[in-house]
């Protein structure tokens, strides 16, 4: 009972680093809740797909792409030249969370905005952008982009960049219901995945003894020339 108690306020302790994160995160879904108690999740959609202009359809079909899993790959390759540790949490995390979303998405079986609308009423949709038709619940593009936010906040030194790598993410969720992607529910779902279970392996990374091992904590440069200093 005491290795559980134990067990239990380590993984309190670790979470505490990122408060200002999470409490962001509960702020938004609090609001998501709320909302969602008032209005359907169609009703919800429509407001926001009344609103588009061509400058922000421009813009948001940018910043989606922050939630593109090759987005988490070339920060994990820059991050070859700092610390082989980060590139490996960046990767993890990604692969983690995206698993557990996939699943769920297979479970649930939602459908799309596109689809979902098809035969009740027309849609604004961007000319030439292509509309998912795949399962809706959860968002992958934000679960990938809480989870990059969320391990970016671990690797930063400054607590108060969670408020930056937060709203980062959350302009990216977002996105998804502006360009039709999306519904606000698939977004509430992907936030808490993204954020919670990339806590819970970077947790188990630093329990771990082989996370905390020398080579982890040197970059491709050191490497490099350590080997050019032996030959």
């Amino acid at each position: 009972m005491n290795q559980i108690s134990s067990h239990h306020n380590s993984y309190l302790l670790f979470i505490k680093q990122f408060l200002i994160f999470i409490t962001l995160l509960l702020i938004f879904q609090l609001i998501g809740i709320i909302c969602s108690l008032i209005y359907s999740q169609a009703a919800l959609f429509l407001a926001v797909n009344r609103l588009h202009n061509n400058t922000a359809d421009k813009i948001f079909m940018v910043i989606t792409h922050l939630g593109d899993w090759p987005v988490t790959l070339g920060f994990a390759i820059f991050c070859l030249f700092i610390r082989f540790k980060y590139s490996l949490v960046l990767l993890a995390t990604m692969l983690y969370t995206g698993f557990f979303t996939q699943v769920i998405k297979l479970i649930v079986q939602h459908p799309r905005p596109s689809i979902y609308f098809e035969d009740i009423t027309p849609i604004y949709t961007i000319k030439n952008y292509v509309l998912q038709n795949s399962l809706s619940f959860p968002s992958g593009h934000t679960t990938c982009v809480f989870s990059l936010a969320i391990t970016l906040s671990y690797m930063a030194t400054s607590k108060n960049k969670q408020v930056l790598f937060f709203f980062m993410a959350l302009i990216v969720a977002l996105s998804r219901v502006y360009l039709s992607q999306h519904f606000f529910k698939d977004l509430l779902a992907g936030s808490l995945i993204g954020t919670f279970f990339a806590l819970h392996l970077l947790w188990l990374f630093e329990g771990s003894k082989w996370y905390q091992s020398g080579l982890l904590n040197k970059n491709v440069m050191t490497v490099l020339n350590r080997n050019k200093s032996v030959s």
